[in-house]
């Protein structure tokens, strides 16, 4: 796939690095041709359940240019996780998203999580980041995000959190995808790039293509996710 690159440096366009969560599902290869058509890379955060059921989905994004990371293996809140869950949902998700790697001969580039519901476990919060760290897992590098909530936020964490969400999952037109991102254009012009959360499965193709055009038409670029890291 031929990818637009744009450097996560302080921009003078806006820039958007594509994040999509609860993948794979079965309707991902016809978003994958929207993103592909339009040049726009972006980064998938897979279920392990998900994985279970729909591997030559997973494999079809990878062998697209595209990257996985894990979302754990059955979407459970982190704060109702024991440390003993938390890894072993960490683990069996790991070990598919190594798998469907593997089965599409490439190398897997990083290890990257983000929390179901952004949900980082509450009393257990630190222990789950030691956890993710002592696993491997990278995070963004908040330096390159120029939002001081941000920063102050999630500096040291290694899961990947979102500046904008547009919690498309609650869509039911293209209409109403359009008035949600005119409410977020401010933010989406700020001086920052922009991690933005959609999602897969709960989505519709025609929303990905809708989502595209829109943030094309007030001049957004949108950055290779995995050229944030530190």
């Amino acid at each position: 796939m031929k990818r637009r690159f744009v450097a996560p440096a302080t921009k003078t366009v806006p820039t958007a690095y594509l994040t999509v969560d609860d993948a794979p599902s079965p309707e991902l290869p016809a978003k994958l041709e929207i993103l592909e058509s339009a040049e726009v890379p972006a980064l998938f955060f897979c279920e392990g359940r998900r994985l279970a059921d729909y591997p030559e989905q997973a494999r079809r994004a990878i062998e697209g240019g595209y990257h996985l990371g894990n979302h754990g293996y059955s979407h459970q809140h982190a704060s109702e996780c024991s440390p003993e869950t938390f890894r072993s949902e960490l683990e069996r998700t790991d070990a598919l998203i190594d798998e469907v790697y593997e089965q599409a001969g490439v190398d897997r580039p990083a290890k990257l999580f983000r929390f179901p519901y952004g949900d980082k476990g509450d009393e257990n919060a630190e222990e789950f980041q030691r956890i993710l760290e002592s696993a491997g897992f990278v995070p963004p590098d908040p330096e390159r995000i120029d939002y001081e909530w941000y920063r102050d936020c999630h500096t040291g964490d290694r899961d990947w959190f979102w500046t904008d969400d547009l919690e498309d999952w609650s869509l039911e037109s293209r209409a109403e995808l359009r008035e949600r991102i005119e409410s977020a254009a401010n933010r989406l012009a700020s001086p920052s790039p922009d991690i933005v959360l959609f999602h897969d499965a709960g989505t519709a193709s025609d929303l990905f293509a809708e989502l595209v055009g829109l943030l094309e038409e007030r001049g957004v670029e949108f950055g290779a996710p995995l050229s944030l890291l530190p």
